[in-house]
């Protein structure tokens, strides 16, 4: 069982327990951007749990039959040199699976001499999450993080080293932690594994999590045993004193006898008092959920978002020539180059994620109050992506439609834009046409611009591949462009502005 995949976009459908996920999503389905050393060929199992070697890694997702309450990423531990997936996995789901919840067990790189590439699985599987949240009907549920033991530490740094929103979790629960690498109470197997024999005084600091407690860390509970012979206890009290020194609602539960990695299978005396806290501590976390949800659906289309800087503009008279209005291939335009907007004087006014239907509803916020001379539309994505639940090609074509006939309306000129090629949605593996309906889509457009004199951009027919998806080098997730994804569209653009 050396090869668990052949296909980078391998989803299996199985049946939810014994041990078998609903289905399995690579991090990285063309390739990991950096290397543990590894090669899939390198991957074993041994005792049926313990997976050695990894170097695909990947999510196993189990999901309840009943509308999901929340989404918890597990974390196995197993000293950094194997992944545990049974009793700190499988197990995790057969528990809170019942219980109305997707258990997502992660099954991460190891170190192998490369210490940052497990956090890099865990920030990347997050992105994962809450990207597949939408599609599996829980977009406004809490993402919650359980780890074990030095799972327990990928868990903790993920808590600590976040890069953004979308990777911070929601909560943490932590079971029998490896929390620091101070050589005096670490676990010296799983410190070994990961920094290698001679730590720097930087590296133990920067990976001893309890050093790193901001009061932005997430809330968490932290579970462990007195008798515990592998990791010291003092792990889990020193990294609950941090928390509340830093005023973040945390718990701590430590019982006298269990000793370490039971999991969620072997029975002690203090079982399920461990089991009551861990489930009361996740159940917990919707009721900050639901006001999130509450706070969305007053806001559902993101009005908010760029209100204040409109009326900003408004108010200082700006005038606007050119508007790129659009989702998230907008947005990240605009963030990742900001100066091709700003030496142009153009505006961003994308948000990930959105629809055309939503894109239609903030037009006049976003577009028609602004007064541009020129709106760029560039939209589609997500309803192929059924971001928003299905919805056929010509609906999406008539909220496209609507939105020219507004900017017409009110002197606004505009420009339509190809959707951009691809191949699938890491978020929504369920749609297996995207290709088809994107050129479907595209003919579309181009035919409705043609007919009604309106520039067409064509970036489609200059980033496809002969799969239907974004050429080879033109971006990380074969949706979204990096750089060399921009480096194409922005000179088509300018042609069709007339800028260049």
């Amino acid at each position: 069982m050396k090869h668990l995949f052949c296909s980078a976009a391998l989803l299996l459908s199985m049946n939810l327990f014994a041990g078998t996920p609903a289905r399995t999503i690579l991090l990285y389905p063309n390739g990991a951007p950096d290397s543990n050393g590894y090669t899939a060929a390198d991957e074993y199992v041994k005792n049926e749990t313990k997976i050695y070697q990894i170097a695909e890694p990947r999510l196993d997702i189990y999901r309840p039959d009943i509308a999901p309450k929340g989404i918890i990423l597990s974390i196995p531990g197993g000293g950094y040199s194997f992944v545990s997936s049974g009793n700190e996995g499988i197990k995790v789901a057969d528990f809170f699976v019942p219980r109305g919840y997707i258990v997502a067990v992660l099954k991460y790189r190891l170190p192998n001499g490369h210490e940052n590439i497990p956090l890099h699985d865990a920030l990347q599987a997050m992105r994962i999450l809450r990207d597949s949240a939408a599609v599996w009907h829980t977009p406004d549920a809490a993402v919650g993080v359980m780890g074990f033991s030095a799972g327990g530490h990928l868990a903790a740094s993920l808590l600590t080293h976040y890069t953004d929103s979308i990777t911070r979790p929601d909560y943490g629960v932590l079971v029998y932690p490896v929390i620091s690498m101070d050589s005096t109470l670490t676990h010296r197997g799983s410190c070994r594994q990961l920094l290698g024999d001679n730590p720097t005084d930087e590296q133990r600091i920067y990976w001893s999590c309890d050093k790193q407690v901001t009061s932005a860390t997430p809330p968490c509970l932290i579970v462990g045993c007195q008798d515990d012979p592998t990791v010291p206890i003092t792990n889990s009290i020193r990294f609950y004193e941090a928390l509340t020194a830093h005023n973040v609602p945390s718990s701590l539960l430590i019982v006298p006898y269990g000793k370490h990695g039971w999991g969620f299978s072997r029975q002690f005396p203090d079982r399920d008092r461990i089991d009551q806290a861990i489930t009361a501590f996740v159940t917990g976390r919707p009721s900050e959920t639901l006001a999130s949800q509450q706070k969305r659906q007053r806001d559902w289309a993101k009005f908010n978002r760029y209100a204040q800087t409109n009326d900003e503009l408004k108010a200082r008279k700006s005038k606007v020539s050119v508007i790129f209005y659009g989702n998230s291939i907008t947005q990240n335009w605009y963030k990742m180059r900001p100066s091709f907007f700003l030496s142009h004087g153009f505006l961003g006014r994308g948000i990930s994620g959105q629809t055309s239907a939503e894109m239609l509803v903030r037009f006049r916020q976003d577009v028609i109050d602004l007064r541009p001379k020129t709106v760029v539309i560039l939209c589609g994505i997500n309803d192929i992506a059924q971001n928003n639940g299905t919805i056929s090609i010509e609906h999406i074509m008539g909220n496209i439609i609507s939105m020219c006939e507004l900017a017409k309306k009110h002197h606004i000129r505009p420009v339509l834009c190809s959707v951009l090629p691809a191949r699938s949605f890491r978020w929504n593996p369920y749609v297996s046409d995207a290709p088809e309906q994107i050129r479907e889509l595209n003919t579309l457009i181009r035919n409705y611009a043609h007919t009604h004199h309106i520039p067409y951009v064509d970036y489609y027919s200059a980033m496809v591949d002969s799969d239907g998806g974004l050429r080879s080098g033109l971006s990380g997730d074969e949706v979204h462009p990096n750089d060399a994804g921009y480096d194409i569209m922005e000179p088509i653009i300018l042609k069709t502005l007339k800028l260049k």
